[in-house]
């Protein structure tokens, strides 16, 4: 399967049985799993399948799993994701290694004008 070039932000579409959220997504190449707001997940039904333990800066948490189907630049991914609390983030959604192995390239230049923080175009 040939990876489709990306910026680092994205058009994402999280599915469901029931229904379809897009959102824009951010790619975390330090994250092992992707990360998906709470509130999010509930928009578009989706019961948790089970837990799985969150390393970050702060500690460890325990954070609900859910099963769902991503769409990102007409590429259909099923991922395991991790649910968290989002609401304070601009971004909904964190895509990580499990979304950006084998599917994407991640090219900053299409979404920054240059290596300065708060270049994004």
């Amino acid at each position: 399967m040939r990876k489709i070039t990306v910026g680092l932000m994205e058009p994402v579409k999280v599915r469901s049985k029931k229904r379809t959220v897009e959102t824009l997504g951010k790619f975390d190449t330090g994250a092992r799993r992707t990360s998906i707001d709470r509130n999010l997940i509930s928009r578009i039904g989706v019961k948790h399948v089970g837990r799985t333990s969150t390393s970050n800066v702060h500690g460890t948490t325990m954070r609900p799993l859910v099963n769902v189907l991503l769409e990102i630049k007409g590429r259909k991914i099923k991922i395991q994701a991790n649910v968290a609390d989002r609401s304070s983030r601009k971004y909904k959604i964190l895509l990580g290694r499990d979304v950006i192995f084998k599917n994407f390239i991640i090219d900053i230049s299409k979404t920054h004008n240059s290596p300065e923080l708060g270049d994004l175009k």
